[in-house]
């Protein structure tokens, strides 16, 4: 007897949201308590004025534990490897090793975010339970994803963004529409059950009245340039400075302990604002309150440091808090809202430095209401585009080209294309170079 499709199609439905709502319920759970103790710890921390003192020990544990006792710990960049690559598949665990070295470092005041190590908790309870439930290799790597989007949803605050940020991170100019329920369910049930256990999200809808007096539209389209361009110099920012204090020939610990001096220093300096989350000072910035210009400069190498020395933490809260002080100070140059571009840069700058645009722009709907979510997605795109063929997880795969008039080569991930273009890039200063001998010799 021939079965009819929608009895196919409605089976599917329902075997996903069962699955996808099992995954979304035990990663709200595991992210619930992962959250609750970063926060526990933050708020002890700050009641003691000069505890980022402790930063060239907490380093100097942290590395130590990775080089010796985490030595498995395998990060964002892997699991989107693994994800693209092998059905979700990997050496090594998902469960994020490192925990106690975020927490170590966010304690003592370290410029970094919780949400990388809650999307491998995520995804590590979906590869759990398909190896519970012994199923196929598309069905792993739907369950795996649905768990990554999962966590990233308990952080952001923001079921939606979250769910279309697992998925648009995945490769460059590809949405995998197949496995969009799942990950909605998933990252709408994780969500809900870390609201009902109290964890409070950020959210600040903005009293933004749409308007196209007095060039409003093209600030708005310079400014997505101009957060294109702060995503593509942070990226840099970090992969140089990574690759610099890899090669410093010293032991790795005591890398971290010079690197935490360097960042004390800076502190003593500056301000105690750069360090940690900095959700005081990002509130601050869409509050409209003024906010010193150099500010996403100071956040920008902060967080550089303490992501190319401690090699632990994620990176998306302190863009979060560069795009938001960025806007304030785009804002404040072009005598426009500062709020309201706080608010474009805080989503903005994340678009370009990750390349998820789409979800990015919804995100701004989540966040700050839908007046400002149409501008929003607009410097968003712009952002996304200006950012070039980078981005702050390599294992990203590129799917598509940004423009027809740049020559690069599609289905490749962007750390092949950026190391293809670095031999392309001496070949040609090689050969100039012998031109130019050969010129002089004559």
């Amino acid at each position: 007897m021939k079965v009819n499709e929608e009895v196919i199609l409605f089976f599917s439905v329902l075997k996903w949201v069962v699955l996808a709502s099992l995954i979304g319920c035990v990663t709200g759970l595991a992210a619930t308590a992962f959250i609750s103790v970063i926060h526990l710890v933050i708020e002890q921390s700050n009641e003691y004025q000069y505890v980022f003192y402790f930063l060239p020990l907490s380093f100097f544990i942290a590395n130590l534990l990775s080089q010796f006792v985490l030595k498995r710990h395998l990060g964002t960049d892997a699991l989107i490897a693994a994800i693209n690559k092998n059905y979700g598949r990997i050496e090594g665990t998902f469960i994020p090793t490192k925990v106690i070295n975020v927490v170590l470092i966010l304690a003592t005041g370290g410029s970094a975010g919780k949400e990388s190590p809650c999307a491998q908790l995520g995804a590590g309870i979906g590869s759990v339970w398909a190896t519970l439930l012994r199923v196929d290799d598309v069905d792993r790597r739907k369950m795996v994803l649905c768990g990554f989007c999962a966590g990233f949803a308990c952080v952001f605050g923001a079921p939606l963004a979250g769910a279309l940020f697992g998925i648009e991170v995945l490769a460059v100019g590809v949405i995998l529409y197949d496995v969009l329920l799942p990950a909605f369910v998933a990252s709408i049930t994780a969500y809900q059950i870390s609201s009902a256990f109290g964890i409070t999200f950020f959210y600040y809808p903005l009293d933004f009245v749409p308007t196209f007096e007095e060039g409003f539209f093209i600030r708005l389209l310079l400014s997505g340039v101009f957060f294109g361009l702060c995503a593509y110099a942070l990226i840099q920012m970090i992969k140089r400075t990574s690759s610099w204090t890899a090669a410093i020939p010293i032991w790795r610990p005591m890398k971290g302990l010079l690197g935490g001096f360097v960042l004390v220093g800076l502190t003593l300096l500056f301000s105690r604002d750069y360090l940690g989350l900095g959700l005081n000072l990002m509130e601050n910035c869409l509050k409209g309150a003024h906010v010193v210009g150099y500010a996403f400069l100071l956040k920008a190498v902060f967080t550089v440091i303490t992501l190319s020395i401690s090699r632990s933490g994620s990176v998306i809260t302190p863009v979060l808090f560069i795009g938001a002080t960025a806007g304030s100070f785009f804002g404040d140059l072009l005598g426009v809202d500062q709020a309201t571009f706080a608010a474009v840069g805080f989503v903005s700058v994340l678009a370009g430095a990750t390349n998820t645009p789409i979800a990015m722009s919804v995100m701004a709907i989540e966040l700050f209401g839908a007046a400002v979510a149409p501008y929003a997605a607009v410097s968003c795109v712009i952002s996304f585009l200006m950012s070039g063929h980078q981005s702050l997880y390599t294992s990203q795969v590129l799917s598509v080209s940004k423009s027809r008039a740049l020559n690069t080569e599609l289905g490749k991930e962007i750390k092949d294309i950026e190391e293809m273009s670095r031999r392309i890039d001496n070949r040609l200063i090689r050969w100039f170079r012998k031109r130019f001998e050969r010129h002089k010799n004559n």
